[in-house]
């Protein structure tokens, strides 16, 4: 299955230089990756393991997990956003305003 036709069936679309990955693990499960490509190799930014259920097709399963995956590195892009905006204030505050 093609990022087009996961995002066709639902899955959220990625940005420039991202792609899903499934793949099976060694408990005999499916795992989803949001992975940034590298000049070499790629990374893996979010995962979450694949929850089939009985009810749903494996291609429902698979895009609910992409789209946990997304939600998940989001949140953690936001939390690292605030950091950053936090960390500018990192040091000592002098009440004499410094030498």
């Amino acid at each position: 299955m093609s990022m087009a036709q996961l995002v066709a069936a639902g899955a959220p679309e990625l940005p420039e230089g991202y792609f899903y990955r499934v793949h099976t693990t060694s408990i005999r499960s499916l795992k989803v990756e949001i992975r940034e490509q590298r000049r070499f190799r790629s990374r893996a930014v979010a995962d979450t393991w694949v929850l089939d259920k009985l009810e749903e097709s494996a291609e429902e399963s698979i895009v609910k997990a992409c789209a946990r995956a997304f939600k998940d590195w989001q949140e953690a892009d936001a939390v690292r956003a605030s950091y950053r905006a936090v960390s500018e204030y990192i040091g000592d505050h002098d009440p004499k305003g410094g030498r």
